[in-house]
C-alpha cells in the first residue's frame, strides 16, 4: 500500500502537470509582445511571432505520461540542437528543420498535432543535415554536408533513400517549379548543379559562364517566382543571380560592416515582391534587399530575445511568414511579413548605393 507521503508526490505531480497551459498554435502572435522592423518613422513591415525551440512552441502538446516522465527525469526529447536549413509546408503544416548538431531533421506536424525526426537508418547515414526542399510531389531532398550525399525522404511513407552521391559537400538546395530541377550546392567543388527528378545534372553553372572561377565555396540557394536561381558566394561576399540555365545575371554585395555591406552571408530567400531576404550571420541580422541590390531595412541584432539573433543562418518564405534558423540561440524564429507594398521612398531609406553589378 502506498505511503502517505508518495500519495502526496503523486498528488502533487496530477496537479503540476493539470497547470500546464495549452501551447499556443505556431503561427499565432503573443498579444502582449510587438516587434516590428524596420523601426519607426518608417513603416513597418515585418513583425515577430515566435519562437521555437522544442515542439511544444509549435503548438503540439506532449501526452500526460511523457510530461510526468519528464518531470521526474528531467529528460527531454525533441529540443533544437544546431539548427540550420529550415522549411515550412504549407499546405501539410508541417516545419522541417535541419538540425547538424543532432544529425536528425526535426519534423513538428502542427495540423496533427506530432513530433518526429528524419534520422539515419541502415545503409543511410545522415550525419550533417543542411539544406532542405521540397519538390512538386512532395518529397522532401535533404543535403548532408558530410555523408557527401542528397537524400530523399518520402513524406507518405516515411522512407528515407540516396537520392545523388557523391556530392561534394553539398550544402544548398532548392526546387524550381520553373525548370523542374533542383539545384544543389556543391561547396567543395566551387560549383552548383541542377539536377531532374532521376537525379540526372542537367546543368553546370561553371559550364555556362565564361568564368575562370565563378564561385568561393557557394552555400545557400533560394528561386524566385521567374526561376531565377540566386547563389549565397559567402568568401566573394555576394549573392548571384542565374537563369535557370545557369547563366550570370547580375551580382550585389561587398565585404564590410557598414549596413548595407556583407560580413558573413548564408541563408537567402525570395518573397514575392522580388525582396531578397539574406542572413548576415556576423552582424546577427536579416538584410533585406530589393531586386537592384539596394538595403530596405533589416531585422534584429545580437541578442537572446524576441527577434534578436545569434549567428542567423538558414531562411525560408512560405506565404506570408519567414522562418529564421536562429543557430547559436538554438531556436527557430518566426516573422510576419506586413500587408501593403512598399513605397518608392522607403526603399531607399537608408540612402545606400548600390552594389549590383549587372552581366
Amino acid at each position: 500500500m502506498p505511503t502517505v507521503p508518495r500519495l502526496w508526490l503523486f498528488a502533487a505531480l496530477l496537479l503540476s502537470l493539470s497547470a500546464c497551459a495549452a501551447p499556443r498554435p505556431m503561427l499565432e502572435s503573443p498579444r502582449n509582445l510587438v516587434r516590428r522592423w524596420p523601426e519607426q518613422p518608417l513603416r513597418p513591415q515585418v513583425e515577430w511571432v515566435k519562437s521555437v525551440s522544442a515542439p511544444e512552441d509549435a503548438g503540439i502538446a506532449k501526452g500526460f505520461w511523457k510530461r510526468a516522465l519528464e518531470l521526474v527525469t528531467g529528460a527531454k526529447k525533441g529540443h533544437i540542437v544546431k539548427p540550420y536549413g529550415v522549411l515550412y509546408d504549407e499546405e501539410g503544416g508541417r516545419l522541417f528543420i535541419a538540425d547538424p548538431g543532432a544529425g536528425v531533421v526535426h519534423v513538428m506536424d502542427t495540423k496533427a498535432g506530432k513530433y518526429s525526426v528524419i534520422a539515419s537508418t541502415a545503409g543511410v547515414p545522415l550525419r550533417s543535415p543542411i539544406g532542405l526542399a521540397q519538390d512538386k510531389e512532395h518529397s522532401l531532398y535533404i543535403t548532408d554536408s558530410v555523408s557527401d550525399a542528397v537524400y530523399r525522404y518520402d513524406l507518405g511513407t516515411g522512407a528515407l533513400s540516396p537520392f545523388l552521391r557523391p556530392v561534394d559537400r553539398p550544402t544548398g538546395i532548392a526546387f524550381n517549379r520553373v525548370s523542374n530541377l533542383l539545384y544543389i550546392s556543391e561547396t567543395g567543388a566551387n560549383d552548383v548543379i541542377g539536377v531532374d527528378s532521376k537525379g540526372l545534372t542537367r546543368v553546370r553553372f561553371n559550364s555556362a559562364n565564361a568564368v575562370e572561377q565563378l564561385f568561393n565555396h557557394p552555400t545557400d540557394l533560394a528561386v524566385d517566382r521567374k526561376g531565377q536561381v540566386f547563389v549565397t558566394d559567402p568568401l566573394n561576399y555576394k549573392i548571384r543571380t542565374f537563369t535557370p540555365e545557369g547563366t550570370l545575371v547580375s551580382d550585389f554585395g561587398v565585404m564590410g560592416d557598414a549596413r548595407s555591406e556583407l560580413e558573413k552571408p548564408k541563408g537567402v530567400a525570395i518573397d514575392e515582391l522580388g525582396r531578397v531576404f539574406l542572413c548576415d550571420a556576423m552582424s546577427d541580422m536579416v538584410k533585406v534587399f530589393n531586386d537592384e541590390g539596394h538595403l530596405l531595412f533589416s531585422i534584429g541584432q545580437t541578442g537572446t530575445g524576441p527577434g534578436e539573433f545569434w549567428l542567423p543562418s538558414g531562411i525560408s518564405i512560405s506565404g506570408e511568414f519567414i522562418f529564421v534558423s536562429d543557430t547559436y540561440n538554438r531556436r527557430v524564429q518566426i516573422f510576419r511579413m506586413l500587408a501593403g507594398e512598399p513605397d518608392d521612398d522607403e526603399e531607399t531609406s537608408y540612402d545606400e548605393s548600390s552594389t549590383m553589378r549587372t552581366e
